[in-house]
């Protein structure tokens, strides 16, 4: 057994407190194994150099038995960087080249508080000819677009409903042009308009033995629309003898009014004027008509009477408007009374026979009567010269126990009240 005092009592584990590559003083102690593991490590660098690890040093000579794991400090005190933006091991860069402090968005700030826009982080700075480079980037083709559709916006020219307006009124106005054309070619009318004058009141028209379905109280007739060309018409009328008439229209225009020449017919040969029974109203017209044109010239008023109480109204039952075919003799028993002394003044009565109650019957003898000198009045006659009353059937003519009693009774009656 060994003498345990012999053996030398190594130091205490101070692993925690070894710092590597420190340079320890040198004293007159021997030097520990412990702490000089080394083997073929050449002589160390002063403690200036020691510690800083630097890129580019040169591998000591060892026959590639231990290279890639000695390595001593290069020669240069401050070696060169070949290329920049290469980053060095434990170069201890300035606060200002990371950037200083962050701000909120993200980017550091100097010490002193200031930006720091425009410092490359983190690590270093990019030289001021590559910042430039990618701080002014060309716009991309889309960017670009974008940014002339936005400048032609600002600075105007004509907006787009200007365009659209535009275009509708170009449409409507295209349509209105073919419709236009379609109407002149296609649908304009190619007749004319053509007016009678002088024609007895409540005649029929025939245009080309055509049948025009009109009437007019002032003898006045307008007939439209004509086919061009030579038409041929007629003026129809019971009483009245018309010559026929032709129209034509020249280059579409409408031709002046043609005046209508009609005379009344005569009374039949064998007629009694004296004795009118039912149904014989145009025989009653003619002898009428006649008996106006028999006056003696003067005339008095006695001789008028006789003549215009021949005349026989046919109103309908229950009715007193004026058949229109009765219109033209009341406008030629105007032209007589028109005659009289200004002094005169005439009744028109209106009877009714025995049918009906005493009141309706009144009634309708007087709308009788005041449709007759409404007539006359409008063919010129002076109000003041009529007067009218009706009389119901108070005051018959004839029997009422026959038709032809009745239909005698039914009629229109003048007196004379003022001579």
């Amino acid at each position: 057994m060994s003498d345990s005092k012999k053996i030398p009592i190594p130091p205490p584990d101070d692993f925690s407190k070894t710092t590597p590559n420190i340079n320890l003083p040198k004293d007159n102690s021997p030097q520990n194994a412990w702490e000089k593991t080394n083997y073929n490590y050449p002589a160390q660098p002063p403690a200036d150099d020691w510690g800083n690890t630097v890129a580019n040093i040169r591998p000591i000579e060892t026959d590639e038995q231990d290279f890639g794991k000695t390595y001593f400090p290069s020669s240069q005190k401050n070696p060169q960087t070949p290329d920049w933006g290469i980053t060095q091991a434990n170069i201890d860069l300035s606060e200002t080249d990371f950037g200083g402090k962050q701000d909120k968005y993200g980017a550091r700030q100097e010490e002193s508080g200031g930006a720091g826009y425009g410092v490359t982080t983190p690590y270093f700075r990019l030289p001021e000819a590559e910042r430039a480079k990618y701080q002014n980037l060309p716009p991309t083709p889309t960017e670009k677009a974008a940014q002339e559709k936005k400048e032609k916006a600002e600075k105007g020219g004509i907006p787009g409903w200007v365009w659209i307006s535009g275009s509708l009124f170009s449409m409507f106005f295209f349509a209105v042009l073919v419709l236009l054309i379609v109407y002149v070619f296609f649908f304009r009318p190619s007749g004319f308009e053509a007016t009678v004058t002088n024609a007895p009141p409540g005649s029929r028209i025939l245009v080309d033995d055509n049948q025009w379905n009109i009437s007019s109280e002032d003898g006045s007739y307008k007939l439209t629309p004509l086919k061009a060309g030579k038409r041929r018409i007629e003026v129809i009328h019971p009483s009245f003898e018309c010559i026929p008439l032709e129209v034509e229209s020249v280059d579409g225009r409408n031709p002046e009014p043609i005046r209508a020449s009609c005379k009344p017919k005569p009374v039949k040969a064998g007629e009694d004027c004296t004795k009118i029974n039912r149904g014989e109203e145009e025989k009653a017209e003619r002898c009428y008509i006649a008996a106006l044109g028999a006056l003696p010239d003067p005339f008095t008023v006695e001789d008028l009477l006789a003549a215009l109480n021949i005349l026989v109204i046919n109103f309908a039952s229950n009715k007193f408007d004026i058949p229109p075919v009765r219109l033209a003799s009341l406008q030629k028993g105007a032209e007589y009374i028109k005659k009289l002394p200004p002094t005169v003044v005439l009744e028109i009565g209106g009877h009714t026979d025995s049918d009906g109650k005493d009141a309706p019957n009144q009634t309708l003898s007087e709308n009788r009567a005041n449709a007759v000198r409404d007539a006359l009045v409008k063919y010129g006659v002076k109000g003041e010269v009529l007067q009218t009353k009706g009389y119901g059937k108070m005051s018959p003519k004839t029997s009422n126990e026959t038709e032809d009693g009745k239909y005698t009774n039914r009629r229109i009656e003048y007196k004379v009240l003022k001579k």
